[in-house]
């Protein structure tokens, strides 16, 4: 493994890590909170048939947006698309499998809806962009929402509170309410928190395009999910499933939302 590499690209820092020497490329997608090192875990047994790309997300690890954007100016599809694909070619990656860990999911369907020739596959690990939350949507595509979510980032009593009493109402359940009470407890974590999901809010996948292109460019999904994850509940692979029912494959493991572990890098290693 070599360590922290960069790509520049229209004064975007994308910072990467390699692991393996194979002569099957991936591209992964980490989770949020994470960096690319999340993939890890899946080297020793991908190692000889992949050379995985473990690219930092936007505002993580060594990954940048140029100095004078904010997230409030979000990347689009077409940039994104722009994006991969110079680094890709700068790389010499004619196709490559993308895989997607949690928050990275969305980034990986991302890029078989935008790029599927340049795709060999799809491997999703407990991914995001299976379902798409109204919540979300008023928090980071309507003004008023960013707002609102701009004055939570100082002070997150009310939305705590709301948090609190969607728990109390069985809206959410305990763990999920543990989720987002642990990323949104201090300034730093919901300033991370504002930041991802601006600057990724025009970023959702259509899962309609994503099953058309899976079967005609003739390409495999491998979709893993944690029976006990209270994040990405393992029924929405249904999702994606229902359009291309024989394209995606869905793997139920006994975990809870981290499935990124040695066992799954067995796992893909007897797929490929």
């Amino acid at each position: 493994m070599s360590g922290v590499l960069t790509f520049r690209y229209k004064g975007i820092t994308l910072a990467y890590r390699v692991y393996g020497h194979g002569p099957n490329a991936a591209i992964a997608f980490h989770g949020f909170g994470g960096t690319g090192r999340n993939f890890e875990p899946l080297a020793p047994a991908l190692a000889e048939r992949f050379t995985t790309y473990a690219i930092d997300i936007f505002f993580h690890g060594e990954s940048r947006f140029p100095t004078e954007r904010t997230a409030d100016e979000p990347i689009s599809p077409m940039e994104f698309t722009d994006l991969m694909r110079s680094f890709m070619d700068a790389r010499g990656i004619g196709k490559a499998v993308m895989m997607g860990f949690s928050l990275g999911g969305r980034l990986a369907l991302t890029c078989l809806e935008q790029l599927p020739e340049r795709c060999a596959g799809l491997w999703l690990f407990a991914p995001d962009g299976l379902v798409r939350f109204p919540w979300y949507r008023a928090a980071s595509k309507w003004g008023w929402g960013r707002s609102v979510y701009r004055r939570f980032v100082q002070d997150p009593s009310r939305v705590h509170w709301l948090m609190d009493t969607a728990r109390g109402l069985r809206l959410v359940t305990d763990r999920y309410h543990k989720f987002l009470k642990g990323h949104t407890s201090d300034t730093v974590r919901r300033q991370l928190v504002y930041d991802v999901w601006l600057s990724l809010r025009l970023l959702e996948p259509d899962l309609a395009k994503v099953g058309a292109h899976l079967k005609k460019y003739d390409l495999r999904a491998e979709v893993f999910l944690g029976l006990r994850d209270k994040v990405i509940l393992p029924q929405w692979g249904r999702h994606l499933k229902r359009h291309a029912p024989e394209r995606v494959h869905l793997h139920l493991l006994e975990t809870g939302h981290q499935v990124v572990t040695p066992d799954l890098g067995m796992r893909l290693a007897r797929l490929s």
